[in-house]
């Protein structure tokens, strides 16, 4: 049987079924990587927004490597796990789950990024007690025995001091690229990570549409639970951020991005049967099924191929996703134009459901 396959540029598409299928369009020298890190999208826990224990199986079965799993704690997975949330105290402040992610409390953070308050108020052991549930309760920690994968939760390495030597970091990305804007990035990469570098490591993003891709999957290699000094005051650092935390990881390992719409896929519908918890007016059904893999070395030009293909259906986030494209060219690589009109005229109803 013929897999529909086709590669535009430095990305490819495909339909696929199967793990066996997966394993025959993925075949790039990079995923014979002796180690392969996978950074799956675990923002959340509601259906459709994050890659679950179904979908890294199929991945795993399609490749013969070791497999590390690397996330960092994310505030949002743990309000949605278990279903209320709770308040935080600040000082002589008590702060709701709510106001870190949308009012006063995220602009706190701005203004204070340090986190001892979280660490030494008990939260930090709250938060791992909810991960540790997440990953019991989703099918992952059997996942990971069966394959024999090793997790890495950059937050815990991070806030514990085991850490790559700063200076090591430093060298590696200036270089090859611009220095990063914030150097405490060079004071995030896990030890366990780093002792893996010169392997490739796989933004392993689900397609949404109402975020980005490949390149804001990555975001969540930095440790804080929540990520407002890095989005900055009305978002305006999220772009270099975001290309910066890649800068620091594209320098130690060969990154390829993958997207995926394989098993259950959010997808946007104003009457849909789902409403999301954190995006009130964002209303979707789950597509099962749709087999689609959108993968390849550039995670700029992916993502730019993503956007290409799916303009007008992405519900918000557009102006960021196009920001954080143009600024990663820069130091990713200049995106053919005519290539992307050329997938979009063909390919342009594969995306849809």
């Amino acid at each position: 049987m013929v897999i529909p396959h086709h590669k535009f540029g430095l990305t490819s598409i495909a339909k696929v079924s199967n793990s066996q299928e997966l394993r025959q369009v993925l075949n790039d020298p990079w995923l014979e990587s002796e180690s392969i890190i996978i950074k799956p999208n675990w923002a959340t826990t509601e259906l459709g927004y994050f890659a679950d224990a179904e979908t890294l199986k199929m991945l795993f079965e399609a490749l013969d490597s070791k497999i590390t799993i690397t996330e960092s704690h994310i505030f949002t997975r743990s309000q949605t796990y278990p279903e209320k949330g709770m308040n935080f105290n600040v000082g002589e402040k008590e702060l709701s789950a709510a106001s870190f992610l949308f009012g006063k409390g995220w602009n706190w953070l701005i203004r204070n990024p340090d986190w001892d308050w979280f660490k030494n108020g008990g939260y930090w052991d709250w938060i791992r007690k909810e991960e540790k549930d997440f990953l019991d309760d989703f099918g992952f920690t059997d996942l990971f025995q069966e394959f024999n994968v090793d997790y890495v939760n950059v937050t815990d390495e991070v806030w514990s001091g085991r850490i790559a030597d700063p200076e090591d970091v430093k060298r590696a990305v200036e270089s090859r690229y611009d220095p990063v804007q914030s150097k405490k990035l060079y004071d995030m990469v896990p030890k366990k990570l780093f002792k893996l570098r010169g392997s490739t490591f796989i933004s392993f993003a689900s397609l949404l549409h109402h975020a980005s891709f490949t390149l804001k999957n990555m975001f969540g290699m930095i440790p804080d639970p929540i990520r407002s000094w890095w989005h900055g005051p009305k978002s305006k650092k999220t772009a270099s951020s975001i290309v910066d935390i890649n800068r620091v990881y594209h320098s130690l390992f060969n990154v390829y991005g993958i997207c995926e719409a394989l098993k259950n896929t959010a997808h946007h519908n104003p009457e849909g049967e789902y409403r999301s918890r954190f995006l009130s007016d964002v209303v979707y059904d789950i597509v099962k099924d749709m087999g689609i893999v959108v993968f390849g070395r550039n995670l700029a030009h992916l993502d730019a191929f993503l956007l290409s293909l799916m303009e007008g259906s992405i519900y918000v986030s557009d102006e960021l996703n196009r920001k954080t494209i143009m600024l990663a060219q820069e130091e990713f690589g200049a995106i053919d134009q005519d290539v992307l009109l050329a997938a979009k005229m063909k390919m342009g109803d594969w995306l849809k459901p």
